[in-house]
């Protein structure tokens, strides 16, 4: 199977391992406007045997199956819909639109082409998501009750973030919104997110935010409360974030302790040990693994276009101004 990969910054880096370990995969070209100016990322020119182009437009004549967009957060849509005219398959960043529109119309096109369009939301593919995912389903520790999530960091960010709408929502909130959706098959229905922008912030706007949202999942509704920043001088927390999960027969936390960033059962006022939360590939081995197998077996994938249109709506349609 042939895949082009488009935006080639630091991401796409990491991307190149993937697609180099994946079986049964060929790198068909690599894609970016500044290819052959003295401004292209420097790690190209270890890769010289593989065609690089400066527009998706150039793939026309050559056989390609997919694409992975690594580019900006502000071109996806106009590379997702050409990728789409082309006949390709998408796996796109997150997030995959910065207006709703722009998303549903995307969706509606994958649709129309026959094409799928999956958004690499790899959060869910954790070790600690996915066990989360499985103490949900199996009714191991009965219904949720509560979950609170935070992220803080300092974060320089890119050029584009730094004016852009949401940045910390569309660029961060988005993998930690997602992860609690897929953990527990909930959607919001209900809501509240207050941005908020540090007087030191590099960014415009919206360099934090606070939320509550009312779930609807298999078991019932939930309360989900998260607080986060780009901007912020306090202790980094890990990527993946610091969560709480309440549940009737029992708490769950994600954190740091004794050195180890793990899933953790709280018992008898003692943490043990369920799993490393996150891991240390980031998991886009397994999210690329997902996309590759749906594309094979003609399958929808667990975050398509549509699915992810929910994520979008927690931190797009519940904004208070």
């Amino acid at each position: 199977m042939k895949f082009a990969l488009v935006g080639l910054g630091n991401i796409a880096r990491r991307w190149m391992e993937v697609l180099k370990q994946a079986p049964d995969v060929e790198i068909a070209a690599l894609i970016d406007p500044l290819v052959g100016t003295p401004q292209e990322s420097s790690w190209l020119a270890a890769h010289r045997d593989i065609p690089q182009l400066q527009t998706l437009d150039a793939l026309s004549d050559r056989q390609v199956d997919a694409m992975i967009i690594a580019a900006g957060s502000l071109v996806h849509v106009e590379l997702i819909q050409r990728g789409l005219e082309l006949g390709l398959h998408v796996l796109v960043e997150k997030p995959f639109a910065t207006q709703i529109s722009d998303a549903e119309r995307l969706v509606a096109l994958a649709r129309e082409k026959g094409r799928i369009l999956m958004v690499d939301q790899n959060y869910r593919f954790f070790p600690g998501s996915q066990a989360l995912r499985k103490i949900a389903k199996t009714d191991e520790l009965g219904a949720v009750r509560a979950v609170i999530g935070q992220f803080w960091n300092e974060w320089p960010g890119r050029a584009y973030q730094h004016h852009m709408a949401h940045p910390f929502g569309l660029e961060m909130a988005v993998h930690h919104f997602d992860l609690v959706r897929a953990v527990f098959d909930a959607n919001a229905i209900d809501g509240r997110v207050r941005e908020w922008n540090p007087k030191r912030s590099r960014y415009r706007t919206g360099g934090a935010l606070e939320a509550l949202f009312t779930m609807a999942g298999p078991n019932g509704t939930f309360p989900f409360n998260y607080s986060g920043s780009l901007v912020t001088q306090r202790a980094k927390t890990p990527w993946g974030g610091l969560w709480r999960f309440e549940f009737d027969g029992g708490t769950i936390i994600a954190d740091r302790i004794d050195g180890d960033y793990g899933l953790f059962l709280l018992s008898d006022g003692q943490y043990k040990l369920l799993t490393p939360f996150a891991d240390e590939s980031m998991a886009f081995d397994k999210s690329f693994a997902h996309f590759h197998d749906c594309i094979k077996n003609g399958q929808v994938p667990w975050c398509s276009g549509a699915d992810n249109l929910n994520t979008l709506r927690m931190i797009l349609s519940f904004v208070v101004e």
